[in-house]
């Protein structure tokens, strides 16, 4: 399964990205995020190269 998770380095959206991956292991996760001052590329660092 394919998921574009739009918004996924903010608060809410990093959760998400995480609950599609313990759901979905097999999931191939894009995120796009336009880095703003809610955007933390911090928020998704422990999961490599699974996003």
């Amino acid at each position: 399964m394919n998921v574009l998770i739009t918004g996924g380095a903010g608060f809410i959206g990093a959760n998400f990205v995480h609950q599609t991956l313990v759901r979905h292991p097999d999931a191939k996760v894009t995120v796009l995020d336009k880095l703003t001052y809610a955007g933390n590329k911090g928020a998704l660092a422990d999961l490599g190269e699974r996003v």
